[in-house]
């Protein structure tokens, strides 16, 4: 029988999760830190206003923006909540990969052999890990976006929708790739590119 969870965050990327978790016969509560969705509903399921002396034992953070979820990741430690990962089933993940606490890998993406994927990460729709990639914790791979095998990236790294890390590539912490960038060579912490192939943004 599914244990009982709470989700925080209710905003799209959290509808994403629940509908997951539906079809794996949770029914969680949600909780949100914005006083304007209380009251209101997501998927059905009435909101609540984030109390964190109140959360049950077992939670995930469905919040799509790195630093808010890597902040309420910090902010709860001392409570010592059992982050549960949610892997859609029709998500593919292989028995050699390591897939760390709260994280979400979406439908029809993969996660390929040996690959590691960091606490509090997304795996969103379509995206590819493949074999050996590492990604740190409270990355966002975004739809249909592929990690080419043994790509590395930091923490907290945005990976735009369709963008491509070429196999071996090392991506800095909380840098951003753009969306359908290609990505060829190491991207240094903090950087965003952009384009085929990508290049530092200039201003």
């Amino acid at each position: 029988m599914p244990i009982d969870l709470f989700l925080l965050g209710a905003g799209g990327h959290a509808k994403v999760v629940l509908a997951s978790l539906l079809a794996r016969g949770h029914r969680p509560r949600i909780f949100d830190e914005d006083p304007h969705r209380v009251g209101g509903d997501l998927l059905g399921f009435p909101i609540e206003l984030l109390d964190q002396a109140s959360l049950p034992p077992h939670g995930h953070i469905a919040i799509g923006d790195n630093g808010a979820r890597a902040r309420l990741w910090e902010s709860l430690a001392a409570r010592k909540i059992s982050w549960h990962t949610v892997i859609d089933e029709r998500a593919a993940v292989a028995p050699s990969a390591v897939v760390e606490d709260g994280v979400f890998v979406a439908a029809q993406a993969v996660v390929g052999p040996d690959a590691r994927v960091g606490f509090a990460a997304i795996v969103n729709h379509g995206a590819v890990v493949d074999h050996d990639v590492r990604v740190g914790s409270c990355c966002h791979i975004a739809p249909n976006a592929t990690l080419g095998g043994g790509a590395c990236l930091g923490k907290g790294v945005l990976v735009g929708s369709g963008a491509i890390v070429l196999p071996g590539v090392e991506v800095g912490d909380r840098a951003v790739v753009g969306a359908g960038a290609v990505v060829t060579r190491a991207v240094p912490p903090g950087t965003t590119v952009l384009g085929v192939p990508a290049r530092r943004r200039s201003y």
